[in-house]
Formats: structure tokens, sequence, C-alpha cells
């Protein structure tokens, strides 16, 4: 995918509710906001942040499929129905990720990975269990970028330095 290239959208409103972003090609990449602009800048937030996970956990990101090939599709067309059709390109450097291959010699840290406007790291241990950090600075991620030994600078600079929690989720959602 070029950094043109988005996805078709589906946005949805019912009476009294706020407006919700689903991608056919993207199942389980929702958003929602009040007003349907801030529908489709949420849903470019999430779109960014489902692929980045995808790419990170080694997933086939799915190609966009045209207008025209999802009106051949029975299933695209029930649910766009009563749906306002939208093109969403992924809001560009929301995320960065890092893998640490074999040559990095990461013996704690499979990678990383950084959403710039929310200064959020979430890490993936070599155990498969994912953390997220909170409000940590752009030159911190820098700096873990730099070091000779991720897991030394982790342990040091970032491990009891910043609240953080287990990430569980799958996919993600973004609201306002």
């Amino acid at each position: 995918m070029s950094k043109t290239t988005g996805y078709i959208a589906l946005v949805h409103k019912d009476k009294d509710t706020s407006y919700g972003v689903s991608f056919p090609d993207v199942p389980g990449c929702i958003s929602a906001g009040d007003t349907f602009e801030q529908a489709i800048d949420n849903a470019s937030v999430a779109l960014a942040g489902h692929l980045a996970i995808m790419k990170a956990d080694d997933e086939a990101v799915p190609s966009a499929r045209s207008i025209e090939e999802l009106k051949n599709d029975m299933e695209f067309g029930e649910e766009a129905a009563d749906a306002v059709i939208a093109f969403v390109v992924p809001q560009a450097d929301q995320t960065t990720v890092l893998r640490f291959d074999s040559s990095s010699h990461s013996s704690l840290i499979r990678e990383v990975a950084y959403e710039v406007s929310k200064r959020e790291l979430l890490v993936t241990f070599v155990t498969g269990r994912r953390y997220m950090y909170d409000n940590v600075p752009l030159e911190v991620v820098e700096a873990l970028k730099r070091a000779s030994s991720k897991a030394a600078f982790f342990n040091k600079g970032i491990r009891d330095q910043y609240s953080f929690r287990e990430f569980t989720e799958r996919f993600l959602i973004a609201a306002e």
C-alpha cells in the first residue's frame, strides 16, 4: 500500500448515536466520532494503528478493493445500504514500529511501536506479552533505538519511569 492509498469505509449513524465507521476490507477495525468529520479523523488514526498491529503480528495486511470490486460483493451491498461511503487514508507517521532482529541480540524485547500523537510506547517482549507505557517522550524512544543494549536501556530508562498497563487488545478503536 502506498502512502496515498487508503480503504473504503462505511459510515453509519442512527438517531441519538455517534457516527460509526467500519472498513469492509479490514475486519475488526472500527471507529466513531460525534460528528462526521471527527468520525473520519478518528477512523484514519484507528486504521493506521490497526494496520501497524497487523504488521507487528506478522499478519498479512489486506489489499484495498476498489469501489467497483466492492459493488460486486453482496455482503458489502447489504452493509452499505444505509451507510455513507468514504475513502480513508491511514494517518501518516502515526505509529513507528521497530523490530529487533537477531543482530540486535535483545534478550528482552522483540519489538516496540510508538504512537507520536499520544506518546504511547507499546513494548512486545520476547515472551509475547505486551505492555503500553504512557507519556513517553519521543527523545526516550529515539534513545532506545540508538542503545547498544535495548534491554539495559529499557530496564534503566523506561520500565519504572512511566506508568504502564498490560496491552491485550487485539484491535484498536479510536474515539474522542
